[in-house]
């Protein structure tokens, strides 16, 4: 496969929100079926493109790619591609080339994306922010006036009309986020119910009181949603608290939030000041 094929499917799948994995051999020891900068990609479905050798080689590296793709972290492997006197570092093939190659599997993450539910005064500086942060952004609410592209112009998508439908049809990627600040209770909670329906184990948050958190989650159970299996991925009410008032403080305060759940950050945060230590 020529190089810019291999770029092409990779820039594809990235495109669609997939991550990707790109094994590259770069160390060989005697012989084996490629030399070193041979690389091929693997897909999140587990697909090949282009080789680096064949048989249970790729095999290893196949499932060494998955399984990177799945905690997004790259790394290094050592294969023998011979039954005798295999390094204590190698893992065995069953391959008779006779040498060792050392692999590195790199994981590319497409960019972002964050759905905003809501395109009013409060859905405009988080897609504001969102973008800043290099998200790419859709717009969605039933008010052309409000879901104007002339409003976001940045915006990948802006959707004017029944979103709750087009809720139905978005597929959210593993690092794609939804952000609910319509407003209106009803809706709010039609919206939340139809991503835990169709984009599980993906992150929501809505923008509520702690009142109507309480109630959307006693309705969900009511209506039999497995509310324990989607209680990781809920954030409501959403933000930190930082007694955030106007439109544009709530937006940090959602956003400071989701930086840090997608970044895995200590709760409660911690200033960084040394004259606030403890």
């Amino acid at each position: 496969m020529k190089l810019e094929e291999l770029f092409g499917r990779i820039i594809q799948e990235l495109n669609k929100g997939n991550p990707v994995a790109i094994a590259t051999i770069i160390g060989k020891e005697g012989s084996g079926p490629r030399e070193i900068g041979a690389s091929m990609v693997v897909t999140v479905d587990g697909e090949r493109i282009g080789t680096i050798g064949g048989g249970e080689l790729e095999a290893i590296i196949i499932r060494n790619a998955l399984e990177a793709i799945e905690k997004g972290e790259p790394r290094k492997i050592k294969l023998a591609l011979r039954r005798e006197n295999i390094p204590s570092d190698a893992q065995p093939t069953g391959m008779l080339c006779g040498g060792v190659v050392e692999v590195f599997i790199n994981v590319l993450k497409p960019q972002p994306r964050v759905v905003i539910i809501g395109a009013g005064h409060l859905g405009k500086p988080i897609a504001e922010i969102g973008n800043l942060l290099g998200f790419r952004t859709v717009i969605m609410d039933r008010s052309e006036e409000l879901a104007n592209p002339m409003r976001y112009p940045f915006a990948e998508q802006v959707f004017a009309g029944d979103f709750l439908s087009e809720l139905e049809k978005i597929r959210l990627g593993p690092n794609d986020i939804a952000v609910i600040v319509y407003g209106e209770v009803e809706t709010d909670y039609q919206s939340l119910k139809k991503i835990l329906q169709y984009n599980p184990s993906r992150h929501v948050w809505v923008l509520c009181s702690r009142h109507r958190a309480k109630w959307m989650v006693e309705r969900l159970r009511e209506e039999g949603v497995d509310v324990e299996k989607h209680k990781f991925f809920i954030h409501m009410p959403a933000g930190l608290d930082i007694k955030s008032a106007t439109p544009e403080e709530i937006a940090v305060s959602i956003w400071s939030e989701i930086i840090c759940v997608l970044k895995n950050c200590e709760i409660p945060v911690k200033t960084l000041s040394i004259f606030k230590e403890a």
